[in-house]
C-alpha cells in the first residue's frame, strides 16, 4: 500500500514537473519571441530612419529647403505605423502664404480632412505665436478619393514639428479614424528622424550663412555693379557699387533700378532674352548719369538639372576707358597736325629754294633758313616728348641728379623767357630766398621742367604777370626740401580739371577752346622728372579766370653727390631708385 502511494506521488510529481517545464519553456519561448519581434521592429525603424535621412540628404543637397524635409518625412511613412491621412503644413513668409497638403491613405470624408487642417493651423499658431487665417491657406489633397458618406471622425492623431535653426519650418500630421492608436513608443522613430533632420539642416544652414556672408563681402567689394534676380524677376541681390553707379539709394527695389535705367535700357526685355537663349548675350553700352556702362546679362544654371534658376546683370563702368580712347584719338589727330604742318612748311620752303635759289636775296635766304631751323627744332622737341613719355611707361626713364645751385638754374631759365614776356607785354619776376641751400637735381632735366611750366604759363596768360618763387620748405623748424612755384594770372583751372593736369594726353578744355595746340605730354613728363628726382608736384587754382599756381619740390643736397635715378612703373605710382653714386 505504501509502495503504491509512493509510486502515485512520484508519478504525479513527474507529470506536474513535465507540465511545469512545458509552461516554463513556453514562457521562455514567448519572451524570446517578443524580444526578437521588438528587435526586428527596432531594426526596421532604424532602417527606415536611415533611408529617410539619406533621402533627405540626397534630395536637399545644399538647397536647405524646409519644405522638402517636411515633404520627404511625410511621404516616407510606408508601413511603419497605421494611418488614414498624413498631412503637412508649410508657411512661405516671402509669399505670405500657407500651404496645406494632405495625402489620403484610407478613404475618409472631407470633414475629416478639414478637421485635420484646423488642428494643424491651431498647433502652428500656438507654436509660433502668430495667428493664421484659413483664407490664406493654399490647399491640396492627393491619394485615395474622399468618401463623402463616411461619418468616421478623427479618432487619433499626432503633430510632428520640423524646426531648423530655432525656426518652425513646417508641421507634419499623422491622423487615423481609430481612437487611441498612437503612443510614445510607435511615434518615437518619427520624432527622432525629425530631430536628426532638423539638426543636420541647422548645421547646413550655419555653413550656408557663413558662405553667404563671404560671398556678400566679395560681391560688395566688386568694382562692377551687379544685380541678381530669380526666374520670377524677384530681386535677390544688389551690390553697393551698382547703387553708386546709378546714383540710387542703398538696398533699392527692382523698381528703383528700372526707374534709374529708364530710357537707356529695357532691363526686363534683356532678362527675358537672356533667359530664352542658350548662348551668352552681347554686352550693351548705355550712358547713365554721365557714366558709360557696359551691361552684360547672363543666366545662372542649376548644377544638376542645368535649368536656369536666376539671372545676373553686370554693369561695368567703361567711362575712363572711353575717355582714354577719346584722348588717344585726339592725340593722334593732334600729332598728325603738329607734324604735318611743320613738315609741309619745311618741304614748301625747301622746294621754293631749290627752284628759285638764284633769285632769293641773301637776307631773305637767311630768314627762310631760320624758319626751317626753328620749325625742325619744334619737331625735335615734340619727338623728344614722345620718346620721354614712352620711356616713362617702360620704366626706362633716367635722371642724373647731383648737388647744384637751383637758384642759378631758375634765373637762367627765367632769363631765356624774357623776350617772350616782352612780346606778350607780361610781367615776369623771380623771388628766390636768400642763401637758398644747395639742391639735388638733374641739371638738364630741371630745364625741361621749367620750360614746360613757363611755356604753359605764357600760353594761358594774356595779361598780368608770371612769378617764379623758390624757398626752403620748413616743417617743425627744419628745412626738408626746396619748394618752387610758378604762378600766373591766366585763364585758371576748374576743380575737376586739376585731376587731369598730369595725366597722359591730359590737355585742358581751356587750352582747346583757346586753340593752344599741344601734345598734352608736357606736364606728364614734368611729373615724371620731379618724382623720379625724389620730389612732389601739384597745382592749385581758384577757378576759371583766377590764374593758377604750380608747385614742385626739390630734395636738399645733403653732401656733394651724384647719382643716377631710374623710374620704375607707371607715372601715377612712380618710385625712384638710386642706381649709382659717385662721391
Amino acid at each position: 500500500m505504501e509502495l503504491a502511494v509512493i509510486v502515485a506521488v512520484v508519478t504525479t510529481f513527474s507529470s506536474f514537473s513535465g507540465v511545469l517545464g512545458y509552461f516554463l519553456m513556453r514562457a521562455k519561448f514567448v519572451r524570446e519571441l517578443s524580444v526578437s519581434q521588438k528587435r526586428e521592429e527596432e531594426l526596421a525603424r532604424r532602417a527606415y530612419e536611415t533611408v529617410v535621412l539619406k533621402e533627405i540628404g540626397d534630395r536637399i543637397g545644399y538647397s536647405l529647403s524646409g519644405a522638402k524635409i517636411v515633404e520627404i518625412i511625410s511621404g516616407s511613412l510606408g508601413e511603419l505605423l497605421p494611418y488614414s491621412t498624413v498631412s503637412y503644413l508649410i508657411v512661405d513668409e516671402v509669399e505670405e502664404k500657407v500651404f496645406f497638403q494632405c495625402n489620403v491613405h484610407q478613404s475618409v470624408s472631407a470633414a475629416f480632412v478639414k478637421e485635420v487642417k484646423t488642428k494643424m493651423l491651431a498647433a502652428f499658431s500656438e507654436i509660433t505665436g502668430k495667428p493664421l487665417l484659413t483664407g490664406e491657406v493654399d490647399e491640396g489633397i492627393t491619394g485615395v478619393i474622399l468618401d463623402e458618406e463616411s461619418k468616421e471622425p478623427l479618432g487619433s492623431f499626432f503633430n510632428l514639428p520640423v524646426v531648423i535653426s530655432g525656426q518652425l519650418a513646417g508641421l507634419i500630421n499623422v491622423g487615423s479614424t481609430q481612437a487611441n492608436l498612437y503612443n510614445d513608443e510607435n511615434t518615437e522613430v518619427l520624432y527622432r528622424i525629425a530631430r536628426l533632420a532638423s539638426d543636420a539642416a541647422s548645421r547646413l544652414q550655419e555653413v550656408l550663412e557663413n558662405e553667404k556672408s563671404r560671398l556678400s563681402q566679395a560681391v560688395g567689394a566688386l568694382s562692377d555693379g551687379l544685380i541678381m534676380v530669380d526666374t520670377s524677376y524677384r530681386l535677390l541681390l544688389v551690390n553697393p557699387k551698382l547703387c553708386q553707379l546709378l546714383s540710387i539709394v542703398y538696398d533699392p527695389s527692382l523698381f528703383d533700378i528700372v526707374n534709374a535705367l529708364s530710357g537707356q535700357l529695357d532691363l526686363r526685355t534683356k532678362m527675358e532674352e537672356a533667359l530664352a537663349r542658350d548662348l551668352p548675350s552681347s554686352p550693351l553700352e548705355i550712358v547713365v548719369k554721365g557714366k558709360v556702362l557696359s551691361v552684360f546679362v547672363s543666366r545662372v544654371l542649376d548644377s544638376k538639372s542645368s535649368k536656369p534658376i536666376a539671372m545676373v546683370v553686370l554693369f561695368h563702368d567703361i567711362t575712363d576707358a572711353k575717355t582714354l580712347e577719346k584722348l588717344r584719338q585726339d592725340f593722334t589727330a593732334m600729332m598728325v597736325h603738329e607734324l604735318r604742318a611743320p613738315l609741309t612748311s619745311i618741304k614748301s620752303t625747301a622746294q621754293m629754294l631749290k627752284e628759285e635759289l638764284t633769285k632769293v636775296e641773301p637776307g631773305e635766304l637767311a630768314r627762310y633758313l631760320s624758319s626751317i631751323d626753328s620749325t625742325s627744332q619744334a619737331m625735335l622737341e615734340l619727338v623728344g616728348d614722345l620718346l620721354d613719355a614712352a620711356k616713362l611707361e617702360a620704366g626706362k626713364f633716367d635722371v642724373i641728379c647731383e648737388a647744384g645751385d637751383l637758384a642759378e638754374a631758375i634765373n637762367e631759365r627765367v632769363e631765356s623767357f624774357k623776350p617772350r614776356s616782352q612780346e606778350k607785354n607780361l610781367s615776369l619776376s623771380v623771388d628766390i630766398e636768400k642763401n637758398l641751400p644747395k639742391a639735388f637735381f638733374d641739371k638738364i632735366r630741371i630745364k625741361q621742367v621749367f620750360n614746360n611750366l613757363l611755356s604753359n604759363a605764357f600760353k594761358y596768360t594774356e595779361a598780368g604777370e608770371i612769378t617764379v618763387k623758390a624757398v626752403s620748405e620748413i616743417i617743425e623748424g627744419k628745412a626738408i626740401d626746396i619748394l618752387v612755384s610758378v604762378a600766373d594770372t591766366g585763364v585758371g583751372i576748374e576743380e575737376e580739371g586739376l585731376a587731369l593736369l598730369f595725366s597722359k594726353f591730359g590737355q585742358l578744355e581751356t587750352g582747346r577752346k583757346k586753340g593752344a595746340g599741344s601734345s598734352g605730354l608736357g606736364l606728364y613728363i614734368t611729373k615724371g622728372i620731379v618724382e623720379a628726382s625724389g620730389g612732389r608736384i601739384w597745382a592749385k587754382s581758384d577757378g576759371l579766370g583766377m590764374g593758377s599756381t604750380f608747385y614742385f619740390t626739390v630734395p636738399l643736397a645733403k653732401i656733394e653727390q651724384k647719382s643716377i635715378i631710374s623710374s620704375r612703373g607707371n607715372i601715377d605710382g612712380l618710385t625712384s631708385k638710386k642706381v649709382a653714386q659717385v662721391p
